[in-house]
Formats: C-alpha cells, sequence, structure tokens
C-alpha cells in the first residue's frame, strides 16, 4: 500500500489551497460549532474581510451574517443553512444576502454542502457563494445620469429632479395603460443623532451602505432614488396592496440589517439605523403632488408609531 509521506501530504493541501484561490467564488469552511476554519481569496474580495479577520470566529460573529431574501436573519437560528446541511448531509442552494464588510447587504447565490471525514462523519460544511448583484456597470449608469445632473453625488442613486421625472412617467403609462405601480416613501429615523454622536462621515457611509443594500437586493425594475437627506424614495412597477406591504417590510428589515462597523478590529462597534415608510398604490385621481402627499402621510404616520414602522 502506497503511504504518503507528511511532506507529501503538506504540498497536497497547498495545491487545493491555491486551487480555492484561484476561483472567484468565495469559498469558507465552518465545524459543527459553526466556527470558520477556512476563507478563500475570492471570500475576501466578495465580503472585503481578510482571511485573518475571520478565522476561528463564528459566521455569526457580526461578520457576514446571512439573512433571507426578504431579509430574515438566518445566522443563530433553525433556519441555518450550514447548520442544516451539517445535521442532514444534504446539499442545498439558497437565496441569500450577507454583509459586505462595509456595511451593505449583498445578494448572492449559496451552496451548502456537508464534509466528511474518511468514516463518512460529517465534519463540518462548505460553503460556495458568489455575488448576484444585477449585472450592470452602475459606474457608466451612474456616470451618464451625472452627466444630467440626475444623480446623487453621495449614494450615487438618483436624485429627487430624477425621481419627480420617473413618477411623471409611470402616471402618464397608469394613464393611458393602466399598469399598477406604488411607492415607498423612506424616512432613515435617527440619522441626525448618529451624525451627532459619531460625525457626518459616519452618516454619510450609512447612507451609503443603505443605498447599495436597497439597489442589490430589490429587482432590477424598481426605481430607487434619494429624495432628500435622510430619506429615500421607491417606485415599484406592477405591485398590488399586498405586494407593497410585503416589500416594505422587506425594506425595513434589510435597513436594519445594515451595519457600519466603526472599528475593524471589534465587530461588536456597529452602528445601524431604522426606516419610517409609508407606501401607497397609485390611484387614477393621483399626481406627482398627491401621490407623494399621501405616501409622506403614512411615513410620519410610521414614525409616531414607532420606529421601524409600516405603514401602507
Amino acid at each position: 500500500m502506497h503511504l504518503f509521506k507528511k511532506a507529501d501530504l503538506t504540498d497536497t493541501v497547498d495545491f487545493y489551497k491555491s486551487l480555492l484561490d484561484k476561483m472567484l467564488e468565495g469559498v469558507y469552511f465552518v465545524t459543527p460549532d459553526r466556527v470558520i476554519t477556512y476563507w478563500n481569496s475570492g471570500a475576501e474580495k466578495l465580503t472585503g474581510y481578510r482571511a485573518e479577520e475571520v478565522t476561528g470566529k463564528t459566521c455569526s460573529d457580526n461578520i457576514i451574517m446571512h439573512v433571507d431574501r426578504w431579509g430574515h436573519n438566518l445566522c443563530g437560528t433553525g433556519s441555518c443553512p450550514a447548520q442544516k446541511t451539517m445535521q442532514d448531509g444534504k446539499a442545498r442552494e439558497v437565496a441569500v444576502s450577507y454583509h459586505h464588510k462595509d456595511g451593505h447587504l449583498v445578494p448572492a447565490v449559496a451552496r451548502f454542502i456537508p464534509f466528511r471525514d474518511r468514516s463518512g462523519a460529517i465534519v463540518g460544511a462548505v460553503e460556495v457563494f458568489h455575488d448576484t448583484t444585477p449585472l450592470m456597470c452602475e459606474k457608466d449608469k451612474a456616470d451618464k445620469l451625472r452627466r444630467l445632473s440626475l444623480v446623487d453625488s453621495l449614494t450615487n442613486l438618483a436624485n429627487r429632479k430624477m425621481a419627480e421625472i420617473r413618477l411623471a412617467a409611470k402616471l402618464n403609462e397608469f394613464s393611458r395603460y393602466g399598469w399598477p405601480f406604488g411607492i415607498l416613501f423612506c424616512d432613515v429615523n435617527d440619522l441626525k443623532q448618529v451624525n451627532t454622536l459619531y460625525g457626518r462621515p459616519v452618516g454619510d457611509q450609512v447612507l451609503k451602505a443603505i443605498a447599495r443594500t436597497l439597489e442589490g437586493n430589490l429587482r432590477t425594475s424598481d426605481f430607487i432614488s434619494r429624495w432628500g437627506d435622510d430619506e429615500f424614495l421607491i417606485i415599484l412597477a406592477n405591485v398590488d396592496k399586498q405586494t407593497l406591504a410585503r416589500v416594505a417590510q422587506k425594506v425595513e428589515r434589510l435597513t436594519a440589517n445594515t451595519k457600519v462597523h466603526l472599528d475593524p478590529l471589534d465587530r461588536g462597534k456597529a452602528v445601524s439605523v431604522t426606516n419610517s415608510i409609508g407606501g401607497v398604490i397609485a390611484q387614477p385621481h393621483d399626481t406627482v403632488e398627491t401621490l407623494l402627499a399621501r405616501a409622506d402621510e403614512l411615513m410620519y404616520r410610521s414614525r409616531h408609531a414607532g420606529v421601524n414602522q409600516v405603514s401602507a
């Protein structure tokens, strides 16, 4: 029987690690206690976290913290796909979003595969994931809008002027063809307090992280704009009242799960905010002004009801 020398085994391990590091996908290994033992260069590029920042820690230690497509937390719950794979031994593929080191949530498809020892016992799980952010050149899109003075310079979202143009166009489509749509008027709670406590640059980071989270996790047909200092306006095509309410709740959860870390060495020090949201469906008599007024009224109702509230 052929026996590998220790040096041969070391070379073999190094060879496979070098192969994994050449993959564009992120790859990492976790133990049954969900301690991360390996983190490839693809995972570094996709998440912003270096291997030395995450190995030896659990995946729920304020690192990537998966959420589902509706913004519900998966880590540390009975819904954790890695935990399920280690329990039932079945590989699975799940649409998730993960936390980037910069704070925003990145949409991804993740495959979870059981890792077994020579006896067949499950000793961990492998996750392979890739970014599914809509395949478009955001820089080119932003540059084009900027030339027309229609882009917000901080978030690279459409600005208020562009949102007003889009709203007028959607109302015209609704009047002529009956194509339904709705809007969400979102007010970021406590942004002024964040600016006071931590400085305006941190508040700006929060706004940029929220913008990236929303862009990456809503439909490509949804229009997202920065309406004011702490306000976002989202236009949703082809929705009814029930769908509008579901998307509003998703936006609320995504915002609450978006975190800006104050100290890269201490993942517990993070700033997060919540939303007050007003959502309305366009009606035949609506103008841009009346549509916005109804959404604004519901947003204020949400704010007075308490933070992280949705009225639709």
